[in-house]
């Protein structure tokens, strides 16, 4: 092959990837998670006018890696009043404001870290009230009606109630700002449930989404689909017949725990691997490859290739290391 050749082979594997890696592919739970945004931005303008629902948040819930903030940016994308826009002074506005919970994460370390997104100092010897109050008044001057919290269970992450109860006022009292309808979106996994177990006044100003794990049968169709929509709409390869088994599809969920989110990244690195080897044709050895390269599993543990994969617990692909000087 020549040197050009080898170039445009090259770029030409480099754009398939990237296609592959950009690929959003919609579940079922993406139309509830659009009409509840849509649901937020209804309900903003009805704040503006005086009438407004008090239930200003939402809380996404999952499992690590099942999709959650792969589908807010998604779907922020698509909300006309979330992007940003010049206001009549010629100011860029932006309505959306997303950070990630620090960890761990005060009250006051959540307050500095909203106000280190916008890009305003907070000074070390503020007092948590004196953080709030430059909080609120930013948000309403900057025009930031949208607060996305990723990784929001670090919030919960405190020994002692009473400053759980803390973060609970500070997180009601962002949806009590004066000529302010700011809402509020927080995505975490599980354990971000005891945000709202704890405290029914936040419970009742909330809605939630839960991103459960997905396998079959319910979710075989939209699992085909993935493979399908990435191996060959974006890659351009071959599916061996085997990827379309049940028993197939069940290790596809079994090693990713169910994550959607996860399930997606193995079938893209897989068809990553063949197209890396100028393969044409995706097969289970690629996703035998991929699952021992992520997990570090025994050859005897791996999920695609044992014959007893349904005993096997991706959790433990290291556990014959442990105790291990």
């Amino acid at each position: 092959m020549t040197d050009l050749a080898n170039v445009v082979s090259l770029q030409s594997f480099r754009a398939m990837r990237a296609d592959a890696k950009l690929n959003y592919i919609d579940h079922a739970r993406d139309a509830r998670l659009a009409a509840t945004l849509r649901d937020l931005v209804e309900n903003v303008e009805a704040c503006r006018e005086g009438f407004g629902s008090a239930r200003r948040a939402l809380f996404l819930i999952g499992d690590s890696r099942s999709g959650k903030s792969w589908a807010l940016k998604h779907h922020f994308s698509l909300v006309p009043e979330l992007q940003s826009y010049e206001n009549e002074f010629g100011e860029t506005v932006r309505p959306l404001l997303s950070i990630e919970a620090p960890k761990p994460c005060t009250s006051k370390d959540f307050a500095r870290a909203i106000l280190d997104a916008i890009g305003v100092p907070s000074k070390s010897k503020m007092t948590e009230g004196e953080l709030y109050a430059t909080v609120r008044m930013q948000l309403r001057e900057r025009g930031i009606v949208y607060l996305h919290v990723d990784e929001a269970q670090h919030l919960l992450h405190h020994t002692r109630k009473d400053l759980i109860h803390d973060v609970q006022d500070r997180l009601k009292s962002l949806m009590q700002i004066d000529d302010w309808p700011l809402h509020t979106i927080y995505s975490g996994v599980p354990e971000l449930a005891n945000l709202l177990k704890g405290d029914q006044q936040l419970a009742n100003r909330s809605l939630v989404i839960r991103f459960i794990p997905v396998g079959l049968p319910e979710d075989k169709a939209i699992i085909q689909r993935v493979i399908k929509e990435t191996a060959i709409e974006r890659c351009g390869l071959r599916v061996t017949a085997e990827l379309d088994t049940d028993d197939f599809l069940c290790r596809l969920c079994h090693a990713n725990a169910g994550s959607y989110g996860k399930i997606i990244e193995t079938v893209q690195a897989a068809c990553i691997l063949v197209m890396k080897k100028a393969g044409a044709e995706l097969d289970r050895r690629a996703f035998v490859h991929v699952y021992q390269a992520h997990s570090g599993c025994l050859p005897s543990d791996n999920v695609f290739s044992s014959a007893r994969w349904s005993e096997i617990n991706p959790a433990n692909a290291l556990a014959d290391l442990e105790g291990v000087n």
